[in-house]
C-alpha cells in the first residue's frame, strides 16, 4: 500500500510573513524576484536575501534594505 505523506500547519507559510523566523545568521534565502520581498518590513536584522531576477544581494539592517551588486 502507497500512503501519501502529510504535512503539519507549520510547514505552510503564512501570507503575511516571507522571511522564515526559524532560520540563525547567517541563512540566505533566495527569492524569484525582488518584488516578493522588498516592501517587506519584517525581516530580522541582518537577514540576507538574493533575488535572481536581479542577481543583487540584500540586507535588511532592521529599517531598510541595503543592496550590494555582486561585481
Amino acid at each position: 500500500m502507497f500512503v501519501l505523506p502529510t504535512f503539519g500547519l507549520g510547514v505552510i507559510a503564512s501570507p503575511l510573513s516571507v522571511f522564515d523566523s526559524s532560520l540563525t545568521f547567517p541563512t540566505i534565502q533566495v527569492f524569484d524576484n525582488e518584488s516578493e520581498f522588498i516592501d517587506q518590513t519584517n525581516a530580522p536584522d541582518y537577514t540576507i536575501v538574493h533575488a535572481k531576477d536581479t542577481d543583487k544581494l540584500y540586507v535588511y539592517d532592521g529599517a531598510k534594505w541595503v543592496v550590494y551588486n555582486q561585481d
